[in-house]
């Protein structure tokens, strides 16, 4: 990579702390300095940076008053995370803030059971974006990031129809379950944390690396490079879901706790004939079923819980026979009545990230007998640099088109040059920060998503032929989950219904 002859350097970092092989200490003053105008003064097409700081003494204070049951440590590659989802990616902090009250009731819920600590719930943010849908690179599916034989493994049904690795409840019982057996072999939580990242069977391995060391932040030169930003990014989020406020972030659409109630399905189910019947909508309906693949449930479905929200449960319940003798009709035919029984009201909370764990029953995925131990100093160095780039606003310009042509997010940008608005002005400089190198799984996945957009903006129409059997919803799985709302106002539908040989515009 060609890097700028005119480098801003910031002779205050040059005072870092050496890392102490116990990590007991945290970033001295005189390394953490520079002020957010400090670091954006020159008006440079690209230049070297580090992105702003925040106040040693505010975080440090911070951290003291959260400690709970996992003992976390707040040292200066911490810090340097904080500062991160301050400055760099304070976009993906706000969606975290909007989003985690769906899903933190069903967390605690289950980590309550089985006795693992509150905390635990903030590791969901760093897997996938609290996104039940969040699919990685190495296949890993869901809220927690299964790989699918440890989600067999865990009870997980996995097939065409149904993966219970999205489904919000059973996925967050597994993964207890998952971290009471990490405890279990290693009897500390920060490495339960790395072992989840990384596979217990590595972890080991570089446990013997660092001759027999179990404390973690000795171990962490040791560690695979994702498993050592792994902790820090954990500790540092649970931070930010605590004080984002202090530093000017806030959620602006928050998704609330939704009560929703369970029907028992035994058979064959139509999800759009039960929509229909039922009055609650298709994308409802896959909100609180994330797990059910296609549109429709099979014959040999036995005991599968389909939520629906609590408030349309008695209307529901008034018209329970007809409802599902519609709906379980395949190709006309009664296949086979939903069960009345076990009906349980549970509360239930809903909605990039994701997905870098490499949460794999096979370990040997995951090379690291090759990972050399890198400098502490130059790992924070890695963490907070950032190109930094000008941009003068012309004439036409607007603030989201600018976000889309630098492959920034929008809310970003208006952090990052103070705006309150989205009004700007010809003339006007905005300072635009990009990563040297991707250190957090997290941005390289929002990336990515908003270039899979970009890219299907760009294209040309496409169509579905419909064929027998395809419903609105099953359409809408087809290709890649697009709403089945959005589908009907592209094609002017006033209902679900759709005809074999009809042409539908996708995108």
């Amino acid at each position: 990579m060609k890097i700028s002859k005119k480098i801003l350097i910031l002779s205050s970092f040059l005072g870092c702390a050496v890392f102490i092989a116990n990590a007991q200490s945290v970033i001295p003053e005189e390394a953490i300095t520079v002020s957010a105008e400090d670091s954006l003064v020159e008006e440079l097409p690209t230049v070297e940076a580090f992105i702003p700081t925040a106040d040693v003494n505010k975080v440090r204070e911070g951290f003291q008053k959260m400690q709970r049951s996992i003992p976390l440590q707040y040292n200066s590659i911490v810090h340097s995370f904080v500062d991160y989802f301050i400055y760099k990616k304070p976009s993906f902090t706000k969606k975290m803030l909007e989003t985690k009250s769906f899903y933190f009731p069903i967390f605690e819920k289950y980590l309550a059971k089985y006795n693992m600590p509150d905390e635990l719930k903030y590791l969901s943010m760093l897997e996938s974006g609290l996104n039940p849908k969040a699919v990685s690179h190495a296949k890993a599916v869901g809220l927690w990031q299964f790989m699918k034989p440890t989600g067999k493994d865990f009870g997980l049904r996995v097939d065409e129809y149904v993966d219970e690795r999205m489904d919000i409840e059973k996925s967050t019982e597994a993964a207890c379950k998952y971290f009471r057996q990490l405890y279990n072999i290693f009897g500390d939580w920060e490495l339960v944390l790395a072992s989840y990242n990384t596979g217990p069977g590595n972890l080991r391995r570089a446990i013997r690396r660092a001759g027999n060391i179990t404390n973690y932040w000795q171990l962490h030169p040791f560690l695979h490079k994702d498993t050592r930003a792994y902790v820090p990014q954990f500790t540092a989020i649970m931070y930010m879901m605590h004080h984002a406020d202090e530093y000017g972030i806030f959620p602006e659409e928050i998704m609330e706790p939704v009560a929703v109630e369970k029907v028992i399905i035994d058979g064959y189910l139509d999800l759009e004939t039960f929509s229909n019947m039922s009055g609650i909508s298709i994308d409802e309906i896959q909100k609180h079923n994330p797990s059910i693949l296609k549109g429709v449930l099979p014959a040999h479905s036995r005991g599968f819980e389909l939520r629906i929200p609590s408030e349309s449960y008695a209307y529901f319940e008034a018209n329970r026979q007809m409802i599902l003798d519609s709906a379980q009709r395949q190709n006309g035919v009664p296949v086979m009545l939903a069960s009345n029984a076990n009906k349980d009201v549970i509360e239930n909370g809903v909605i990039i990230i994701g997905g870098g764990s490499v949460r794999a029953s096979n370990d040997d995925n995951v090379d690291e007998e090759n990972e050399k131990p890198e400098n502490v100093e130059d790992e924070i160095k890695k963490i907070r640099k950032v190109k930094k780039k000008t941009y003068t606003v012309k004439r036409g310009d607007v603030l989201n088109r600018i976000a889309e042509k630098y492959d920034v997010d929008m809310y970003d940008l208006k952090v990052w040059n103070h705006l309150k608005s989205s009004k700007i002005m010809v003339g006007q400089k905005l300072v635009i920060l990009d990563d040297v190198e991707e250190v957090v799984e997290v941005e390289r996945t929002i990336k990515e998503e908003r270039k899979s957009k970009k890219s299907i903006e760009h294209t040309k129409p496409k169509y579905h032929v419909v064929q027998r059997g395809d419903t609105l919803w099953s359409i809408s799985q087809r290709y890649g989950g697009i709403s089945v709302e959005k589908i009907k106002k592209m094609n002017g539908l006033r209902s679900n219904s759709v005809k074999k040989g009809q042409k539908l515009k996708i995108v």
